[in-house]
């Protein structure tokens, strides 16, 4: 499993839980205004888990969409409003991975479930191990893929937001 490949042979040799570190990752997003120009942003409230077997393993990350951030706090109320995330309503977001296929020795496909709006969808992302501890204590990498929000029922504003969002999920995960 792809998960087994990025970890390496120390943490795939046991049983192990990994928490991810806030302070060392991140969650962003990419997205076009009125497609000439992009808006970014960040998620600042986040929790995950990495579980390892061998033979197997899982990816779980938790985002709770009112902690976004695009350094405007007039645009970050508005994307916490009905027209957008709809906070009040669908305080949480998810990613919990199914499968993961090796593209090559560090990289690869992960494959999950995302939740966002009240909404699942299949969601494959593009993973890179950027540095492994080679003690297995510390797991990183860097996970990336596009979503359309439409998917997920947030269709405010067509022609002035673009519905292609690209997400980057950049991770560092310490064994418990």
């Amino acid at each position: 499993m792809l998960l087994m490949l990025l970890c390496g042979p120390a943490a795939a040799q046991t049983a192990s839980t990994y928490t991810l570190d806030k302070a060392h990752s991140s969650i962003r997003f990419t997205i076009s205004h009125f497609y000439v120009s992009t808006t970014q942003g960040q998620f600042n409230d986040f929790d995950g888990k990495l579980t390892l077997s061998p033979g197997q393993g899982a990816v779980t990350i938790h985002i709770a969409p009112a902690s976004i951030q695009t350094d405007s706090a007039a645009r970050d109320e508005h994307l916490r409003t009905s027209d957008f995330f709809d906070v009040a309503k669908y305080p949480s977001a998810s990613f919990d991975s199914s499968s993961a296929i090796p593209a090559t020795g560090k990289s690869g496909k992960l494959t999950g479930s995302f939740s966002l709006h009240g909404v699942t969808k299949p969601v494959t992302l593009d993973v890179t191990l950027k540095s492994p501890d080679m003690n297995g204590a510390t797991l990183e990498f860097a996970a990336t893929g596009n979503l359309k929000r439409s998917d997920f029922g947030i269709t405010s504003y067509p022609g002035v937001i673009g519905d292609d969002v690209a997400l980057t999920i950049d991770a560092q995960f310490d064994r418990n």
